[in-house]
């Protein structure tokens, strides 16, 4: 039996408000379009700045809403918020999750979690900006992962989220803007360690990396947007170029991953723009 296979894009950072990274994002409208994958996933920070503006959300689904194709989306930090041990709340301009700003995502895109069952696999998308927040919705998506972990049978798992669930391995306790809130590892714990679990795909980073933790394959996917100088997010072995993975999921449980980009791409670095377009408010 054939795999099938799955397009992972993450971190287009699309905005009404500027043009930059508007490029690369109009250069992957056509792969899209043509894209024969069994399904696309977006692993977050759809929106430049979605916690501030709504003006994001409403451009993001018209820009994507050119592809014509069911796209399976989850929220980042830049469209619903940033852990709040590491952020300002909202009335004092800053970046920290809130249930306002989870319900404005939820007003575009409906789901933050998903998942399906395909050829001897369960794909689970997580959000993964939930974890440490506080907000009921944590406890919500921690029962409902059980649910996914206690009804899975014979299937292998894989999980998509916007964060990495760890960077190398999962019993850093350490918490930082790069992964997971690790007060959520217990909870994740049964997760991670399951016999079942093959692959856990994520963005975020803006860098492309594979690597594996056990039988577990870990696959960072780049920014179609842009890309960083160490200065702004620390060596931490992945490539800084811009672009996209393709997956193709096997019956026996392995897991292909190829990397793509276009010739068409800018390697942009946010490092270049960032007080144009994240301005201190």
């Amino acid at each position: 039996m054939s795999p099938f296979r799955i397009l992972h894009i993450s971190d287009t950072h699309l905005s009404p408000r500027t043009e930059h990274f508007r490029r690369n994002n109009e250069e992957m409208i056509a792969p899209l379009c043509a894209s024969d994958h069994d399904y696309i996933v977006h692993t977050g920070d759809i929106t430049l700045d979605g916690i501030r503006f709504e003006e994001d959300y409403v451009f993001c689904r018209e820009f994507l809403g050119r592809t014509g194709k069911d796209i399976l989306y989850i929220p980042g930090n830049h469209d619903i918020g940033d852990n709040p041990n590491l952020s300002k709340p909202e009335e004092e301009k800053g970046s920290r999750i809130n249930a306002g700003r989870l319900a404005r995502y939820k007003r575009y895109y409906d789901k933050d979690r998903w998942s399906f069952d395909r050829d001897g696999w369960r794909i689970v998308g997580i959000n993964s900006m939930l974890i440490g927040s506080g907000l009921p919705e944590e406890q919500e998506q921690f029962v409902w992962l059980d649910e996914q972990l206690d009804t899975l049978g014979d299937l292998h798992l894989a999980v998509f989220s916007h964060q990495p669930l760890f960077i190398d391995a999962p019993e850093v306790t350490e918490l930082t803007y790069w992964t997971v809130d690790p007060s959520g590892t217990e909870r994740l714990r049964r997760l991670v360690g399951h016999r079942s679990l093959r692959f856990i795909g994520s963005g975020h980073l803006h860098q492309q990396r594979s690597r594996a933790y056990g039988q577990i394959r870990l696959e960072w996917c780049s920014s179609i947007a842009f890309t960083t100088r160490e200065e702004l997010v620390p060596e931490m072995g992945g490539t800084r170029l811009v672009g996209y993975l393709e997956h193709g999921f096997h019956p026996d449980g392995r897991v292909e991953t190829t990397v793509r980009t276009l010739d068409s791409f800018t390697n942009n670095y946010l490092d270049d723009v960032l007080e144009t377009v994240y301005p201190k408010y």
